[in-house]
């Protein structure tokens, strides 16, 4: 708006003197504003709409809510879509990734090559992060990809998306980031693991450096013991979610995402 009043100023030269007052400017652009967001809606689907024409393999789902409002919104194009039915061994979901004007979130499934490159399976706008939504979502990627399934998944801690998880792909593995869960949990136990410093250690060789399952379940109820944490509910947290973050619990599954996108 200072922009649009200095060029008005400039040109009838007080402020006094212009036939616009400050507010009306505003409530101008806001009007434009609004009338852009509307047709924004009936943009996308003439663009998808084109799209589909030059290419056939092309894919798009929106849904919508009781008002008419966009909730959900997925596409991908044809050669994504045909390459990533080849290369669905281990995705990673995020829905945390470049919130929009419209508060839906960018939420992108990325696959890998066989030349360890990353391939995104199309791309998704979520208006509601509940179970419902990420159901949907799971369910039009299955669309999508002729109903092949990813064979690991890897996300960060969300109980909705766990539950659409399982609901959709029961038979995948799926596995949470480490670092979301190690960097909740230190903001618990950095100054508690500051002051018992073995403590920090056990905890590092029980998670890091256990070759199976049962000498990590060994070595961890070990370390609880020894130091008489069994009272601490990150350190319980942790143990409750042991089969979705622990290293061990994944040796047989193929992760090339290990910490974080």
């Amino acid at each position: 708006m200072v922009q649009i009043l200095s060029l008005i100023h400039s040109k009838y030269g007080s402020l006094g003197s212009m036939p616009y007052i400050p507010a009306e400017i505003t409530n101008l652009k806001e009007k434009y504003h609004r009338e852009r967001k509307l047709a924004d809606i009936e943009d996308t689907i003439a663009y998808f709409k084109e799209k589909a024409k030059e290419d056939p393999d092309f894919f798009y789902r929106i849904r919508l809510d009781d008002e008419d409002r966009v909730r959900n919104m997925y596409w991908v194009d044809g050669a994504t879509r045909r390459a990533c039915k080849h290369f669905r061994d281990c995705i990673s979901f995020d829905a945390t990734y470049l919130v929009n004007m419209y508060k839906m979130p960018c939420a992108p499934f990325i696959g890998i090559n066989n030349h360890n490159q990353s391939l995104q399976f199309g791309c998704r706008l979520v208006r509601n992060k509940d179970i419902d939504g990420y159901t949907w979502l799971f369910k039009t990627f299955l669309e999508c990809m002729g109903g092949l399934s990813p064979m690991n998944i890897i996300t960060d801690q969300d109980f909705s998306m766990r539950v659409g998880i399982e609901e959709v792909f029961p038979m995948v593995v799926h596995r949470h980031y480490r670092w979301h869960i190690i960097k909740k949990a230190e903001e618990t136990l950095g100054s508690f693991f500051d002051n018992h410093p073995d403590l920090h250690k056990a905890f590092e060789l029980s998670v890091d450096h256990s070759l199976t399952v049962e000498e990590f379940e060994r070595s961890w109820t070990a370390m609880i013991e020894k130091y008489q944490v069994q009272d601490n509910e990150t350190l319980k947290n942790l143990w409750g979610n042991r089969m979705y973050w622990v290293p061990v619990f994944f040796v047989r599954c193929f992760y090339p995402f290990l910490q974080t996108m």
